[in-house]
């Protein structure tokens, strides 16, 4: 059931958690997630003072697909980039001798 839900966008799974009785938070939260897991990302823990997890889940998923990584600069080696959220990141390999 978690996977027939992750096939919704985040958006519409927080709308039908929000009305319906039969439709429970847990499989909310875990069809968000996996949503995201999907898509190749990850998304940050609730913080606290945060009630709702599925708001937050859903408010993190749709802030994320609208501010995928960019790439910020690209060598023959190396390659740095920032995500939505301003972080850092880089990935290469070191030169090797006569290259």
């Amino acid at each position: 059931l978690v996977r027939v839900v992750s096939r919704c966008d985040p958006a519409d799974i927080a709308r039908v958690a929000a009305v319906s009785l039969l439709f429970h938070a847990s499989l909310a939260v875990e069809g968000i997630r996996l949503w995201a897991q999907e898509r190749g990302f990850e998304l940050p823990a609730q913080p606290e003072g945060e009630g709702c997890a599925v708001r937050w889940l859903c408010y993190s998923a749709l802030l994320r697909e609208a501010n995928p990584p960019a790439r910020a600069a690209a060598g023959k080696w190396h390659s740095v980039f920032i995500d939505g959220e301003g972080r850092l990141s880089s990935c290469g390999s070191a030169a090797t001798e006569g290259e």
